[in-house]
């Protein structure tokens, strides 16, 4: 069946694809085409005597490892944010979706700006079009603020340039005219101030400035733009955190956007406090890859420091499932980076249902299998500990150690085959070097982002013989989108 998605920030832009049998691969700026992939399952939750499918062929590729011996630092559930996804009310936090599925995936950040409301922006009314969605920005900053998260505060939706506007809207600095831009700036840091904004607030200068979608300019204004930007933030309000430079295209070596901000901005004294992109769709590879690559431009053009990263919008709409959620958790956890969900919504739907992570059946909020995925993963405490995903970068596994146990999470990237795990260092459990360690294995199923599905399926639990420290375990998923959960300790199994 064909569906049409719109832009998560755009009314009138959208992308046509076949969703269950086609994938997105890149595309020049505006569009993605697309062709053939494997299958998105979107199969119903199934007992696990009933799994009914063909054997998988096991991919010729190094194992994901564990090494349960090598910690890299208490868990802070960086992945646990979205942009939008909640109801606005006003200028009030919003009380609409129970506090137990939001504090039961550890929420800690969101991202907002007031996009796609009957309010357009400063630039299609002035004050008047600003105002409405400032005021949808502020509700989501204090529902934010109820489960004490950061609120990525997006200018460029205030300012009118949600997507798809072209080039005929007026943008800041055009015939090298900054008034508009800084009286707007003005307003916005006035509503801030008067508003009590700044506890837990990030100032996003410009979202996806590398599309003209978003930003329908030269580069070098835009650059301009920028450096102006961030100076007049941190003169009037120097203790709030900037992050930039929020592009959709993730760094590349020889991408030269990147390399001509890092230069701007470090010329121009404009440093974000939080260095920020997109990771959507392995077109754009993976921090494992893109990370490297930043550190590498960074000490190349401008010789920039090290910050924070906001990975601030991941994951595809066929990337959005247990499996695919694993595998992008695994990522930002081993590259201590922040990551919000991309919200694939539009209209209302936007401003609700946490970035398709709950859904609503006869007026009530109900958890989807994604949900329960972020609830396993939020009650993964203890200590990080060091992981490396598969060669072929189709399959990774996160993982935590807590009072001589661990637990370890694990999916691919949009591919039903079967993956090993090599796990070493179970000595740091209190086991012997070689004996036997007890596992009991969790299935995450997927019925669509509206469908319903219960907790985890708990698949039992084994007794798994190893040597010199090391044990291997093995997924063959029935789907693309299932990811599975396994709970190491010593002892025998107790069923």
């Amino acid at each position: 069946m064909a569906v049409i998605y719109s832009s998560p920030r755009s009314e009138s832009f959208t992308v046509q694809y076949h969703y269950d049998d086609l994938r997105c691969m890149p595309a020049p700026k505006k569009w993605r085409t697309c062709e053939p992939k494997c299958e998105v399952s979107n199969t119903p939750q199934v007992a696990a005597d009933d799994v009914q499918c063909s054997p998988t062929e096991r991919r010729q590729t190094s194992p994901a490892t564990v090494d349960l011996g090598n910690p890299t630092g208490e868990t802070a559930f960086l992945g646990a944010g979205f942009i939008y996804g909640w109801p606005d009310n006003g200028t009030e936090a919003d009380n609409s979706i129970p506090d137990s599925l939001v504090t039961g995936i550890k929420f800690n950040s969101c991202r907002a700006g007031g996009a796609q409301i009957p309010a357009k922006g400063w630039v299609d009314g002035g004050y008047d079009g600003y105002i409405g969605r400032f005021e949808s920005a502020l509700s989501n900053y204090r529902t934010t603020r109820k489960y004490n998260g950061d609120l990525i505060l997006l200018v460029h939706d205030m300012w009118g340039a949600d997507g798809g506007t072209g080039s005929s809207s007026p943008f800041p600095g055009d015939n090298g005219d900054w008034s508009e831009t800084e009286a707007y700036l003005t307003q916005l840091i006035k509503d801030i101030k008067a508003n009590d904004m700044l506890e837990g607030l990030v100032i996003d200068l410009w979202n996806e400035p590398d599309l003209d979608i978003f930003w329908a300019r030269s580069w070098s204004q835009f650059l301009e733009y920028y450096v102006r930007a961030h100076q007049i933030f941190k003169r009037e309000l120097p203790d709030t955190l900037i992050s930039g430079p929020s592009m959709a295209h993730s760094p590349k070596l020889n991408d030269t956007n990147w390399q001509e901000w890092m230069s701007a901005v470090s010329e121009g004294q404009a440093i974000p406090d939080r260095y920020s992109w997109h990771q959507i769709g392995d077109w754009e590879r993976e921090p494992d890859t893109t990370i490297p690559d930043f550190d590498a431009l960074r000490a190349q053009f401008g010789g920039l420091p090290e910050k924070p990263f906001d990975i601030n919008e991941y994951a595809w709409p066929d990337e959005q499932n247990p499996a695919n959620s694993v595998y992008y958790l695994a990522q930002l956890e081993r590259h201590n980076a922040r990551g919000l969900r991309a919200n694939w919504g539009s209209g209302s739907e936007l401003h609700d249902f946490m970035a398709n992570l709950v859904y609503k059946s006869d007026d009530t909020y109900q958890p989807n299998g994604e949900w329960h995925l972020y609830n396993y993963y939020a009650n993964m405490t203890g200590n990080r500990v060091a992981t490396t995903a598969s060669s072929d970068r189709l399959f990774d596994v996160f993982a935590t150690t807590s009072d001589n146990s661990a637990k370890i999470l694990a999916g691919t990237r949009t591919i039903q085959a079967a993956y090993d795990i090599a796990i070493s260092g179970l000595s740091s459990l209190g086991l012997p070097e070689d004996g036997s360690v007890a596992v009991r294995t969790y299935r995450f199923d997927w019925n669509g982002a509206q469908g319903a599905v219960d907790s985890p399926v708990d698949l039992g639990c084994s007794e798994q013989a190893y040597s010199a420290d090391t044990v291997t375990l093995s997924i063959d998923p029935p789907t693309n989108s299932t990811a599975f959960a396994f709970e190491l300790s010593g002892g025998a199994c107790s069923y």
